[in-house]
């Protein structure tokens, strides 16, 4: 009898054959049965809960046929009529069926509509116009707040009426349902888009819905009678909670504090459900981050690393930024761009030798099914079209790798070469001073011409070898490795004493350069690649 009681309840209650199976304790992959299978389950259910009473059996029968008299899609528990109502997804508009049958109260049309083939469609639409190349996919769903609540009263209404029914389940309830639903959409949207769906490990692809109620807010609203203080908080707050005055978290953490008794005093009545139910409000497709990485050669004295912007604009084609990182996603199609690299030279400044290490990620790129000769094409093809930056050792990298970048920015070394002047000229006494600095540390103040975008402060940076060599009078050439972070022309002439030593201070004229270049970037990475 136990067991005939307890479904009858939960089918009287409003709830469809999922949601009563949940309900009943059931946590296996059973649950992403066809309908049919469902049914079948819940029986298996009842009879563990019962302890095996027959007679659970008939009963189970009459509820089946009043669901299938209800709904007459046997695998949806639902039948759609013509009656339109718009979706959206992103830009695009989908016209979908209402419902023409009795909506469950607890999933308010989730397992439903939800999983229905209008709504499959709607769906696959959206993973294939977002015109991602992945193979794969996994679902991350977002649904009405409220839908914790009414899970919450038809707990404490079973639990009322039946109080030895087992509640180690309860806890779990709103996660199980969404895990449902992801298992039982997730293959059939993988069949019509011809991708695989992953679930429980993690996939570069991620589809992500989310599913609104239209009187979502008016559910929650219940929240003001049972935790009035705590919300009326929240509302006064309008910047921190403009769009969660009422999140899943604020009403999890209040209902901890209630009993079962109180809520169903404060909300006695079973919320009527509308034939609109459920419908999805957004579909959103995100790829993960594409890394790729390289080195690069910079031949001009006129390119600066990042762009340029006049008047607000950005200046098209101004930066090595540009040249490479548009070139790389006029392929790759990502929604953004960001770009690193280890270290920058000035404007005027070459980077020559091995070249400078960088790597581009790319945010929700479209297309990463790319091998390394098609890599090395593309690094091909952007050489060819510039002679101002060249590309070296370019590859795709895991995201883990980038860190080599960001931790050998302070343990590389760097060798420069320079071309000096001394306007009141100079002996060559005084150069050889200057091969006295091996191994030497300046102290070097934050430069003035930096000093707008980077804090006051005084680095200590180590000059591991110098050398000059004379040119004639009044130029010399200039060649040193120094710790990463070396401020070169400040050393070279001062910066007004904010470096120390100096090359001014030694040579004993006023020094300046007229050209240097960046020829090594000792960081070995990212690996080379053979041409």
């Amino acid at each position: 009898m136990f067991g005939t009681s307890l479904v009858s309840f939960l089918e009287n209650v409003g709830c469809c054959q999922r949601c009563i199976l949940i309900f009943l304790g059931e946590r296996s992959e059973a649950l992403y049965s066809s309908a049919s299978e469902v049914r079948n389950l819940i029986k298996v259910a009842a009879r563990r809960i019962c302890g095996g009473c027959e007679e659970v059996q008939s009963s189970l029968q009459d509820a089946t046929q009043y669901e299938e008299n209800l709904c007459e899609r046997d695998d949806e528990n639902c039948s759609l009529e013509g009656e339109e109502n718009s979706l959206k997804n992103g830009t695009d508009e989908h016209i979908v069926k209402k419902q023409k049958c009795t909506v469950c109260i607890t999933c308010i049309g989730m397992f439903q509509w939800g999983c229905s083939p209008d709504a499959i469609t709607v769906l696959s639409d959206a993973v294939v116009n977002a015109g991602h190349d992945a193979d794969t996919f996994s679902l991350a769903l977002s649904i009405p707040t409220g839908l914790s609540l009414r899970v919450h009263r038809v707990w404490a209404l079973l639990l009322q009426a039946f109080p030895l029914v087992p509640a180690k389940s309860r806890e779990d309830h709103v996660g199980t349902m969404k895990d449902v639903w992801k298992n039982v959409v997730g293959p059939r949207v993988a069949a019509a888009t011809g991708k695989t769906f992953i679930h429980g490990v993690y996939s570069d692809f991620v589809f992500s819905v989310s599913c609104s109620y239209v009187h979502d807010l008016e559910d929650c609203k219940i929240m003001d009678k049972l935790c009035g203080s705590t919300f009326a908080v929240r509302k006064k707050q309008h910047r921190k909670y403009a769009d969660s005055v009422y999140s899943k978290q604020a009403i999890d953490t209040a209902m901890k504090k209630l009993s079962d008794q109180a809520f169903l005093e404060a909300y006695p009545d079973p919320p009527s459900v509308p034939e609109e139910s459920i419908t999805f409000s957004s579909l959103q497709c995100q790829h993960a981050p594409l890394y790729m990485a390289g080195r690069y050669n910079k031949y001009s004295r006129d390119l600066p690393q990042t762009p340029w912007f006049v008047e607000g604009e950005r200046k098209l084609g101004s930066s090595v930024q540009e040249l490479l990182c548009d070139a790389l996603n006029n392929v790759v199609a990502a929604e953004d761009i960001k770009f690193s690299s280890s270290g920058r030279e000035d404007v005027d400044v070459r980077c020559l030798g091995n070249g400078r290490p960088f790597v581009v990620e790319f945010i929700n790129p479209h297309y990463t099914k790319l091998s390394q000769p098609h890599i090395l094409a593309l690094q091909h093809s952007i050489n060819d079209s510039n002679t101002l930056v060249k590309l070296r050792d370019l590859q795709i990298v895991d995201r883990k790798d980038v860190k080599n970048l960001k931790e050998g920015e302070e343990e590389k070394t760097k060798a420069y070469c320079a071309l000096c002047l001394a306007r009141d000229g100079y002996d060559l006494m005084s150069l050889e001073k200057v091969s006295q600095l091996c191994g030497v540390t300046v102290e070097q103040k934050t430069p003035l011409r930096v000093l707008h975008r980077r804090p006051l402060a005084t680095r200590p940076r180590l000059i591991h070898s110098i050398r000059a060599t004379p040119i004639d009078s009044h130029y010399f050439k200039l060649h040193l490795t120094t710790q990463a972070g070396t401020y070169i022309k400040e050393f070279v002439h001062g910066d007004l004493g904010r470096t120390t030593p100096n090359l001014r201070e030694i040579i004993g004229s006023e020094l300046d350069i007229v050209a240097l270049d960046v020829e090594n970037v000792a960081l070995d990475w990212p690996p080379k690649c053979s041409e």
